[in-house]
């Protein structure tokens, strides 16, 4: 977008004003049809001019016409570069608020279990904190590069585990961070504000964490270790001696199926134990279902979402006849923008018939191409890869650019010459939050009654602190755009930081609930919040409980409190699967469906089956709720009694509910979705039901 400054008005009329806009736009393009088209804005009240879209060659020869005083490119708004924290509501320049109320999480102190840390990034800066908490016993463990200088007031403790690392892996032999990925994490969930923050221009505003007053403390594991679940393991253990209270790990074991040979959901138990909350990513191997991992209940497993922010690139053709939008360029840097040729349908991979071209690609992020290198080899300047394919677009089904004649749908525009504009940071997006194609899918693979994952958080181009690219310790604005449930997890470590900054006697179950149960489960359009592989609607096994919302469960009303001796019990009713505790196991056990989840799942319903419930009140004493039940399909729910009546001296109450399967034969087999929801009027404590009907009510 381009801005046509014409100085004073020379009329008063306004619509002579807009005409003569549109007279000499359409000088350039050809026609006025297609000069009011352009036009976004037309300047006639203070002064004269217009804002419209065009190419830098029709822009030129704007700027020569007479009447013309300037030509300049429209230039974007600064946005803040951590812009998923203002995406969740969290905004520093409020009065009032979760941040405000918790002291940024003043004192809170999380514990990362990751590659490291760079301490010598901005976000990492005690200016203006207190003195450390006398309760932390940790230490700043003194190795490679890495001295007891390097931890602060906002650093507070790092240690590194290398017992199992080869002696040529290169990277520090200290809590030092190389591969950037704790860095990241940790500047995420607890980073200070930092000014003058971006990814090589994009996004540039203020990083921010989510809780900017908390303490971090580091625990590096070595991704090539031999034994990396063993370090791990010594990680956290140290952690819960340590005495932090938020545990926040971006890690995890595939294709484990039984918590006995999941070494996070044993040591993570512990922690449990000792009033940590555990925070775990659930993995990138989605889509597919069952693909989930950190499912034992007592984590809070966390998926990843799209935020309503994206980096694009615009390309147009020099007539104005054709544009595609919403692209995505391999390359990004400032010598790639400009005039350049687009691979024809009729080029191939043979000899270098794609020099000097770009080839443009239909694909989503689960299908990328992966011989790049042969596109490269036939000569390509590049690649712009577009997730977004329009109706106009879609003349070949294949929308992959390795088939043998690259079936490109730009063949539809009368020009092969295209230009690309330098992407810009676009916000306002939708529909966003979306779950990312790669988040991993639920059903739970170990427990299918124990809903996973339980949350979903942004997690999709977030922007954080990582080690410079040269690695000198000077450098301490080094920002980059990250991808994962890696990066949805410590978004919900550091609500949860807050969350114990403000309610600091709240359990780890307390805490969890509370996230559970104020999610949204829509989108910013006012839908239900849909699934990117797909693009149709998502559901619990996608998204949990829903989109995390911090304002919303900083006063849930009701939580669902589950206790370390709970979670023992279900570890007893899973036998040879579940021996965390086991020495304890009495009669006594406690199902998955009986659990005191903040969810219900039923993974085998026949006929009839009820589940009983507890919540706890942490609002208004004196306060009823009343049920409002969504029904899966196919299934009959009843639950009594459906009004809970708190005061000062009644604040737990129980609550049945009851499953039946109805008469419809076509939903045997399949899952269901649906909610109950407890209401004051002023809280809404939802928990997402999901049930596999089995079996039916025969009349």
């Amino acid at each position: 977008v381009y801005i046509v400054y014409m100085g004073k008005k020379i009329v008063e009329d306004h619509e002579l004003v807009t005409k003569s806009h549109h007279e000499t736009l359409a000088s350039v393009l050809g026609s006025e049809d297609l000069a009011k088209g352009a036009i976004l804005y037309s300047y006639r009240h203070g002064f004269s001019g217009f804002a419209a879209d065009m190419n830098p060659k029709h822009a030129k020869a704007l700027s020569k016409m007479p009447g013309v005083v300037s030509v300049f490119r429209s230039k974007k708004v600064k946005l803040h570069t951590t812009h998923s924290w203002d995406f969740l509501g969290l905004d520093v320049m409020k009065p009032k608020g979760i941040l405000q109320e918790s002291g940024f999480g003043v004192d809170v102190i999380v514990g990362v279990v990751d590659s490291g840390v760079w301490p010598e990034a901005e976000s990492f800066n005690d200016k203006s904190m207190p003195a450390v908490p006398t309760r932390w016993k940790g230490i700043c463990q003194i190795g490679e590069n890495f001295t007891a200088s390097n931890c602060n007031r906002k650093l507070i403790g790092a240690r590194y585990f290398d017992q199992s690392v080869d002696p040529s892996v290169e990277d520090y032999r200290s809590p030092r961070d190389k591969n950037s990925h704790g860095t990241h994490t940790s500047s995420t969930a607890v980073g200070r504000l930092v000014y003058g923050a971006s990814d090589d221009e994009f996004g540039s505003g203020i990083a921010r964490g989510g809780a900017p007053m908390a303490r971090l403390a580091m625990y590096k594991f070595y991704e090539e270790s031999s034994s990396l679940e063993a370090d791990i393991i010594s990680a956290i253990d140290y952690a819960i001696y340590d005495g932090v209270d938020i545990l926040s790990i971006s890690a995890g074991m595939e294709n484990t199926y039984d918590y006995n040979t999941d070494g996070i959901a044993i040591a993570a138990f512990h922690a449990v134990q000792n009033g940590i909350l555990v925070v775990a990513s659930g993995g990138n191997s989605g889509p597919y279902p069952s693909t989930i991992i950190n499912t034992a209940p007592w984590i809070l497993s966390v998926g990843a979402s799209t935020i309503d922010r994206g980096f694009h690139a615009k390309i147009v053709l020099p007539d104005n006849a054709t544009s595609c939008q919403v692209c995505k360029m391999a390359h990004r840097t400032g010598s790639e923008v400009g005039l350049h040729r687009i691979a024809s349908g009729e080029d191939g991979l043979n000899g270098t018939t794609l020099r000097g071209k770009y080839v443009l690609c239909f694909a989503s992020s689960a299908e990328l191409p992966v011989d790049m290198d042969a596109i490269e080899k036939a000569g390509a300047t590049g690649i712009i890869i577009t997730d977004t394919v329009t109706d106009h677009m879609r003349s070949k089904p294949d929308r992959s650019c390795l088939s043998s004649s690259f079936e490109l749908a730009y063949l539809n525009c009368r020009s092969s010459t295209i230009y690309i504009h330098p992407p810009e940071t676009v916000t306002g997006i939708g529909p966003a939050p979306a779950v990312a194609t790669f988040s991993a899918r639920g059903p739970n693979p170990i427990s299918p009654d124990i809903l996973k994952p339980d949350i979903i958080a942004p997690g999709v181009d977030i922007i954080a602190a990582i080690p410079p690219k040269n690695h000198s310790s000077s450098s301490a604005k080094s920002f980059g755009a990250m991808s994962g449930t890696s990066m949805s997890c410590p978004h919900v470590s550091g609500v949860a930081a807050l969350l114990k900054s403000l309610h600091p006697d709240w359990s780890p179950s307390a805490i969890k609930s509370a996230i559970m149960t104020t999610a949204w489960n829509m989108d910013n359009t006012r839908d239900i919040i849909t699934d990117s592989f797909t693009l149709s609607y998502s559901n619990p096994f996608g998204y949990g409980a829903g989109h995390i919302n911090p304002t919303k469960a900083a006063d849930p009303g009701l939580v669902y409190v589950t206790t370390p001796q709970d979670y023992a019990l279900f570890c007893c009713s899973l036998g040879s699967i579940c021996k965390i505790e086991h020495s304890k196991c009495s009669s006594q056990t406690l199902a998955a469906t009986e659990l005191n989840y903040p969810s219900i799942t039923i993974s085998n319903l026949v006929g009839a089956k009820t589940v009983r419930r507890v919540v706890t009140n942490v609002g208004t004493p004196c306060s009823s709720y009343r049920a409002i039940v969504e029904e899966p399909h196919s299934v009959r729910v009843t639950v009594k009694p459906d009004i809970l009546h708190f005061n000062s001296s009644v604040t737990k109450l129980s609550y049945e509910i009851t499953f039946e399967a109805a008469r419809i034969v076509r939903s045997v087999g399949h899952y269901a979705f649906g909610s109950i929801t407890w209401s004051d009027g002023v809280h809404y404590v939802r928990s997402p039901i999901s049930v596999q009907v089995n079996d039916f009510i025969r009349a």
